[in-house]
């Protein structure tokens, strides 16, 4: 009896928990006070120079990049805050909850898309038939970016956890492709679907 009460009591416990809005852990003139996770996030917007220059420097000078970054970001710097910030941990908030599953939501691949570009101008979600396809019966989202930006991204569920994996890019040299993705989709699969 008394186990079922703790169970209980801990259930409620972590439902009041996770029922509460997302704080993320804010450093000055950053959103994380973790030096990986900050990078991690401002990484989504850097090309691989850059990158490759962010590892050369020490922990010091790596916070200034970082902060040097959201500066160059600001839309107004004339303002008190940074509003490309702001906006930033706005996509945070709503990745981490839409897309989390066994890690953050901001970290997925949906997350970082949605982070990086925002929301996509449509959606289209779909089943495979399962003929022919590495994967029978899974669900995939085809996110399209049609207004400043002309990208296409195709997102699978391949564990059918609804943690979605990035298996084709178009229009992002970031993003890479899965090679054979096409398997994945089975035979019946439109190409027209991500024009």
């Amino acid at each position: 009896m008394n186990k079922i009460v703790l169970i209980i009591i801990l259930f409620s416990i972590f439902i009041g928990i996770s029922a509460q809005p997302i704080k993320l852990p804010q450093k000055q003139e950053h959103i994380f006070s973790n030096l990986e996770d900050e990078y991690k996030l401002v990484s989504y917007f850097l090309n691989s120079e850059q990158k490759r220059y962010f590892k050369t420097l020490n922990i010091e000078h790596k916070w200034h990049y970082l902060s040097t970054f959201w500066k160059v970001q600001d839309i107004d710097p004339t303002t008190d805050h940074n509003e490309f910030q702001q906006e930033i941990i706005v996509r945070i908030e709503y990745s981490n909850k839409h897309f989390s599953h066994f890690k953050n939501g901001w970290e997925t691949d949906m997350g970082k898309t949605y982070i990086r570009y925002g929301e996509p101008f449509e959606i289209l979600e779909f089943t495979n038939t399962g003929k022919y396809v590495r994967f029978a019966l899974r669900e995939y989202q085809i996110w399209k970016y049609r207004i400043s930006i002309f990208q296409t991204f195709l997102f699978i569920d391949p564990q059918q956890h609804r943690d979605f994996r990035l298996v084709f890019s178009d229009g992002d040299v970031q993003y890479g492709s899965w090679e054979e993705w096409k398997k994945y989709l089975g035979t019946d699969f439109d190409a027209k679907h991500l024009q």
